[in-house]
């Protein structure tokens, strides 16, 4: 039976890189994939762009991305760097949650360098949670999310450990050709982020054996329940 899986990032380049090769073994695979962007990224605009003018090649980008690795793309409003914890964007990732059926989320570590990131993985965890209560009426029936990791980001390390490892063999060139369409993937001046994110799934392959690998921590949730399950 096939499953859908959404990821979710703080801005659009995020789930992409992060959750991205697992992404595209799931599309190669009949399951549905979804990427939701809260943000676009926009104040990272290179010079000679306006923020509006970069705000929309993301989006755009976001949505080659995934059409390339047979996923959907779907990027909020709200502005670059003003990401924050509440209820109205909790419920509209919710929302999204409980209208595309949601087995599984993919999403930010609870620690990062990144405020927007630690923002993101409240916000999501929040939204796993109105999405999946019965009791909590929605337009849409709850969601049955079964699973959801924390991705491996270069800005999220601080307690970050490897729990969830995936060969993502087959798919990585699926990966690699899609996230070039993506600015900061080759032309960043802060970050090589194709270089890094290439070289950690060779890194992590080299442990399981395989040419490329990709790993996500257990949600906070998950060790919560993992501890009480011991107790």
């Amino acid at each position: 039976m096939s499953k859908t899986i959404i990821a979710v990032g703080a801005h659009t380049g995020d789930a992409q890189l992060t959750c991205g090769m697992l992404l595209a073994k799931h599309a190669m695979a009949g399951d549905r994939v979804v990427i939701v962007d809260l943000t676009a990224g926009e104040r990272g605009t290179p010079a000679g762009w306006t923020q509006a003018d970069f705000r929309a090649y993301n989006v755009e980008c976001a949505g080659k991305f995934a059409a390339k690795i047979g996923g959907e793309s779907v990027v909020l409003d709200v502005p670059d760097g003003e990401l924050y914890a509440g209820k109205d964007i909790e419920l509209r990732l919710a929302a999204l949650m409980r209208e595309y059926r949601a087995d599984a989320v993919l999403y930010h570590w609870k620690n990062s360098l990144h405020k927007d990131h630690e923002a993101a993985h409240r916000i999501t965890e929040n939204a796993i949670f109105y999405a999946s209560l019965p009791t909590f009426e929605m337009a849409e029936p709850p969601a049955r999310v079964r699973r959801f990791m924390c991705a491996e980001n270069w800005e999220d390390e601080p307690g970050f450990t490897p729990y969830y490892w995936f060969d993502v063999t087959a798919a990585f060139p699926v990966w690699k050709e899609a996230i070039k369409e993506l600015w900061l993937a080759e032309h960043s001046t802060s970050f090589k982020y194709l270089r890094y994110y290439e070289a950690l799934s060779v890194a992590r392959g080299a442990r399981m054996g395989v040419d490329h690998a990709t790993c996500f921590a257990a949600s906070p949730i998950v060790e919560k329940r993992q501890i009480l399950d011991l107790l």
